[in-house]
């Protein structure tokens, strides 16, 4: 007799006590599954959903094609942010630029920032806009405009150059070809200051 009332005893506190030690163990596996969720939100809550929204931005854009004239132009960007309309084109970050010139001419040039121009035919690189040409010139600059449609560069504002046969600075530089079919010009113009170092 005594033996039945123990075992029922034991069945009754089993009855409270077994769903009450579940309920435990299913509030911590929530509450765990809560506290590794916290990171994921907190990584991704840096993101401004509302710039996203109103400002579509093109991740890695490249931009590749063939001028009139058959030099190969290709440009790349960390980023691009669409402006306004098509005609304003798109801002730019982490610029890298090659034409590679029929005439064997080939210029790099890398910048901070720019902008592509689809309607002018022009791309613009613009902040520490350095300039490396095959022929062994080296140029820094604040702005360069780039034509899409045939092999030109233009530096509208001053230019610090490192070439073969010294240092110069001028005011503005542009490349291009005098006529269809012959080697490129590198023009330096506006105060043209040039210190020759011969070579040993």
């Amino acid at each position: 007799m005594s033996y039945d009332n123990r075992h029922s005893m034991m069945v009754t506190w089993a009855k409270i006590a077994l769903p009450l030690a579940a309920l435990v163990l299913l509030s911590m596996v929530f509450m765990v599954g809560r506290s590794g969720d916290q990171g994921q939100i907190l990584s991704y809550s840096n993101v401004n959903l509302e710039q996203l929204a109103n400002e579509p931005q093109l991740n890695a854009p490249e931009y590749s094609g063939v001028t009139r004239d058959g030099a190969a132009l290709s440009v790349r960007a960390a980023s691009a942010v669409l402006g306004d309309s098509q005609q304003s084109g798109a801002q730019a970050t982490q610029m890298v630029a090659k034409l590679q010139m029929r005439d064997g001419l080939v210029a790099d040039l890398s910048a901070k920032s720019g902008q592509f121009q689809p309607q002018s035919d022009q791309v613009t690189l613009d902040q520490d806009v350095a300039l490396q040409l095959s022929s062994g010139y080296q140029v820094t600059t604040d702005r360069v405009d780039m034509a899409t449609d045939r092999s030109r560069l233009v530096s509208p504002g001053p230019v610090d150059a490192k070439a073969p046969m010294g240092t110069l600075h001028a005011g503005a530089m542009e490349l291009a070809q005098p006529e269809p079919g012959a080697a490129h010009d590198l023009i330096f113009t506006k105060g043209v200051k040039l210190v020759y170092q011969p070579k040993d």
